[in-house]
This record gives structure tokens, C-alpha cells and sequence, in this order.
């Protein structure tokens, strides 16, 4: 796929905004970028991991009870990044770790699936990421641990607890999400345009955990004026 950006990033919903900026903040040391109002109650609180942004979207009534995803982990690395290991408020896995770690310079996230073969094949082939080791898979400088075990399920919604959906920037997220269809892939949302500021749709893995395909305005993405 053609990247705007050389990182993945990942999201969340929580309705413990307080305790999750002081986790993203305070304790992992993250810095706030900035926050995007989607209008309907819902607020993102956009947290800088070295190019990777972690989406902490604060819903404003109580969450879906969405089965969880098999996104069960996040590792960020840096130069100098203080040493953590532990769980976000809503319970997923966190670690702070030294730049190089396990091979991570940015970000890796790790996803948990009962059939780690089916899974690489989705994430390699249709999702034309590198493969890098038998199990990792490599989006820019982001890894994707494959690991096995208890993993997502299909659902028709991304909003639920704790992390739920990936995000990958790229130019045109229209002609994306056909090529990724055209290579096994299967849409869980039509693209659609949000002001200015992206263009932007879902895909699914075989396991049904979402994949947000977005074109950022401010990266260079192609925003049509209309949902078209």
C-alpha cells in the first residue's frame, strides 16, 4: 500500500478518560498531541508514540458489550524511554522498553489468534505487509506480534472497551480498500469523508478484528469535499 506515514497506529474507547490520560501521560510518559471532537459525544484524545498515534477515544455513554479484540498488547520503544510493563485502565497489556527491543523502534502491537498461519497470510497478502519472521509481521517501522491463542471475533461495530481497531494511513482510501479486498480482504465499513479531515473506512481480519484504512488531509491523504 502506498503509507503516508511509516507507522501503524492503534485505538481505543474507554469511559475512564481521567484515569486513561494519566496512565498515557504520567505513567507511559506519552505526549498529547492534540484532541478531535467527532460531535456525537465522543472525543479523542491523540497521544504521540515516536510517529504512531494511540487513540484514546473517550465515549461518553456506557460501552457496547462487544466481545474483546484480538489486540491484547502494546510495546513502545524509544532512545530513552523509562521502563514499564504492566496494563492500561481497561486492562490491556503495556510496555515501555529501550529502542530495539525485541526489534521495536516505534511501536509493536501484539494479536492474539487461534490460527496464527491464517492470520499472517491476512496481514502479509491482503494487507501487503512485510513478513519478518514466522509470526511478525512489519507496517513501516511498526511489528505485529501474531501470537497464539484466544482471539477476536466478528462483530458489527469497532466500538467496545480497550483496544479495537488498528490505523493505517495511506493516500486514497477508497482505492485502498478495493486492492485489499481484491487480495482476500473483506470490508466492514464503507469509506466515508469526516469534514476536512479524512477519507476514511474499515476492513476485517479473518478473526474480525478491524483495520481502519484512513486518509489523512494533513498527511496528504485524498479528502473529497462529499461522501461519494
Amino acid at each position: 500500500m502506498r503509507l503516508l506515514k511509516p507507522h501503524l497506529d492503534i485505538g481505543l474507547f474507554t469511559n475512564q478518560i481521567a484515569q486513561q490520560r494519566s496512565f498515557w501521560s504520567d505513567t507511559v510518559g506519552l505526549r498529547l498531541d492534540h484532541e478531535l471532537d467527532f460531535g456525537n459525544g465522543t472525543v479523542q484524545h491523540r497521544y504521540d508514540a515516536h510517529g504512531s498515534v494511540v487513540k484514546v477515544n473517550h465515549y461518553p455513554t456506557p460501552l457496547p458489550g462487544q466481545p474483546p479484540t484480538g489486540y491484547v498488547g502494546l510495546t513502545i520503544a524509544g532512545p530513552d524511554a523509562r521502563r514499564y510493563e504492566g496494563r492500561h485502565p481497561d486492562g490491556d497489556a503495556v510496555r515501555v522498553v529501550p529502542s530495539g527491543t525485541d526489534g521495536v523502534v516505534g511501536i509493536g502491537i501484539t494479536v492474539r489468534t487461534p490460527d496464527t498461519a491464517r492470520l499472517m497470510r491476512f496481514y502479509t497478502e491482503a494487507m501487503a505487509f512485510d513478513r519478518v519472521a514466522e509470526d511478525v509481521a512489519r507496517c513501516g517501522d511498526t511489528l505485529l506480534f501474531v501470537t497464539p491463542g484466544p482471539g477476536g471475533r466478528p462483530c458489527n461495530d469497532f466500538v467496545g472497551l480497550a483496544f479495537r481497531y488498528l490505523t493505517v494511513q495511506i493516500d486514497d482510501a477508497d482505492l485502498a480498500m478495493q486492492e485489499i479486498v481484491a487480495r482476500g480482504g473483506s470490508v466492514a465499513r464503507d469509506p466515508v469523508t469526516f469534514g476536512t479531515v479524512a477519507r476514511y473506512g474499515f476492513v476485517a481480519d479473518p478473526d474480525g478484528n478491524w483495520i481502519e484504512i484512513s486518509a489523512r488531509g494533513s498527511l496528504g491523504g485524498h479528502v473529497p469535499p462529499v461522501d461519494r
